[in-house]
């Protein structure tokens, strides 16, 4: 609501005053309840007949010209709470940018070498709808040609560059940021990022992802790599009608300088999937970071005091054993030559490492969650929990599932590990 509402129930309330960081900008005190004030609400429903809504997704592909089987999927959700300038009219238009930039390419003769699928989502505010009905709709094909896909939403609305995505995508992002001018400057968005961070490379970290946006489908459903980048910075209009074109010109990105940096750097990571002779996923990078994680594990086993019956050395030997096999695929990749049989081999070895880290029957606690790398956390959509199905385990007090879930979680590794291999085995 306005601020003018709002004073109007805030002025009269009579309770305790309120913490200081709770302090509004109105000119009064804050306080909490209860108040003399009263509001009468109209609430409409919509049941049965009149709950079905008719959605629409648009979708566009460019033919790969060398290998039109591996698919490059760039999406974001067209629909909004309000106006939506920032969520999500600044992701989708960088979907439109970068399809428009391609077309423009394949106009002239330059088609991309793998298959390119520009994709706007509908109903997404409604539970990520339009993405979901896609992806199981398409679930079969997806699995088979999916390299990637990448992840647009409410993402240009201020000087901060930021990102999150599988860890083994997060060394292509920043490749990307080298190559793409900061909307503010000096230098690249690389420069400026390290800038602000007083030139501590460790710093320079991406998220990983968790829920709320339509990249579920793809990560956590078929565990296709997937993520996005961004720029942001405080608004305080998420999901308001104050999403609008006036503040975005205003406050968010005047001179709309972060949404062309975004548009340019959306283009240059689909481009470099596109068009990399190798896919460009980092498995070494992904082993590490994955490895670093299991210590929210031993973190969580011994505030339960299990230490003496469930133990995480089965994952941290499979993924120490998975990120030397890593390694040792990415010095070899990188003096390899390789005729194009045996790229499409050493791809579609790659392509199965996180598909091997889901299974069928899900996650206990939803199914519908196939990743074991990664999902949303069960009492926080938006959150990220790592190692799902044991960490679910210890914050509900469950032992022998913790145990039994370590075991089947290092056994799927060495899955992914085995595809690493078949890898590394085209090569030669």
């Amino acid at each position: 609501m306005s601020y003018g509402n709002a004073r109007r129930f805030l002025e009269v309330m009579a309770g305790p005053s309120v913490p200081q960081s709770w302090q509004g900008g109105l000119p009064f005190r804050y306080h909490v309840g209860p108040g003399p004030a009263r509001a009468r609400m109209l609430v409409k429903t919509e049941r049965g007949a009149r709950a079905m809504h008719q959605i629409w997704n648009t979708v566009g592909m460019i033919r790969g010209e060398r290998w039109p089987d591996e698919w490059v999927v760039v999406g974001g959700h067209r629909d909004a709470w309000g106006p939506g300038a920032r969520d999500n009219v600044s992701g989708t238009v960088a979907v439109l940018e970068t399809a428009r930039a391609f077309a423009a390419l394949a106009r002239e003769g330059l088609r991309p070498a793998r298959t390119i699928v520009f994709a706007t989502w509908d109903a997404e505010e409604w539970g990520l709808i339009g993405s979901t009905e896609w992806v199981e709709e398409m679930e079969d094909s997806l699995r088979a040609h999916v390299v990637a896909y990448i992840n647009e939403d409410g993402t240009f609305s201020g000087p901060n560059f930021n990102g999150g995505g599988s860890p083994s995508l997060k060394t292509l992002f920043r490749a990307a940021a080298r190559a793409v001018p900061d909307p503010a400057g000096p230098g690249t968005v690389y420069d400026v990022w390290l800038r602000a961070h007083n030139g501590d490379t460790t710093a320079l970290t991406f998220g990983n992802l968790g829920g709320g946006s339509d990249f579920a489908g793809f990560y956590h459903h078929l565990g296709i790599p997937s993520g996005g980048i961004g720029f942001d910075g405080p608004d305080g209009i998420y999901h308001s009608m104050y999403d609008s074109y006036d503040w975005m010109t205003r406050f968010g990105d005047p001179g709309y300088k972060a949404h062309r940096a975004g548009a340019q750097l959306v283009a240059v990571i689909v481009g470099r999937l596109a068009n990399s002779d190798l896919l460009p996923l980092d498995y070494a990078a992904f082993g590490a970071e994955m490895g670093a994680l299991v210590a929210q594990l031993d973190s969580g086993i011994a505030k339960k005091g299990w230490g003496d019956s469930v133990s995480t050395q089965g994952l941290k030997d499979a993924l120490d054993r998975f990120t030397a096999v890593a390694r040792a695929f990415g010095a070899a990749r990188d003096s390899a030559r390789l005729d194009s049989t045996r790229i499409q081999r050493v791809n579609a070895a790659l392509m199965q490492v996180e598909r091997r880290l889901t299974r069928p029957e899900g996650l206990a606690s939803r199914p519908w969650f196939r990743s074991l790398q990664f999902a949303s956390d069960i009492d926080n959509g938006y959150a990220t929990m790592a190692f799902p199905t044991v960490n679910e385990a210890i914050r509900y007090a469950d032992a022998a599932t913790a145990s039994r879930e370590l075991t089947a979680l290092a056994a799927r590794v060495d899955q992914a590990r085995a595809a690493l291999v078949e890898a590394a085995a085209a090569l030669r």
